[in-house]
């Protein structure tokens, strides 16, 4: 028996658990190894900070480790950089 795999792609919004990752949509994803995506989101559970970068883990489908910004280009670049 296979393993269940979350596919994260943009467009997707995130179903989360109440917490600021409830809503938001994915704007962006590159996968960082087998088991973890880095993803930019538009959270707009997060009114200052609105824009996020997560790691997201496949397996369990939950977003993990967030740097916030309330302005695009910064998310952006933080997002290129970020590996894991």
């Amino acid at each position: 028996m296979g393993e269940d795999v979350s596919t994260i792609k943009p467009g997707i919004v995130l179903q989360g658990d109440g917490g600021k990752s409830t809503g938001a949509t994915v704007l962006q994803h590159k996968q960082a190894d087998q088991y973890t995506d880095v993803v930019l989101c538009l959270a707009s559970r997060s009114p200052y900070h609105p824009f996020v970068v997560w790691s997201y883990e496949h397996a369990s489908g939950m977003c993990r480790r967030g740097e916030y910004f309330d302005n695009l280009q910064y998310a952006l670049n933080a997002y290129e950089e970020r590996e894991f």
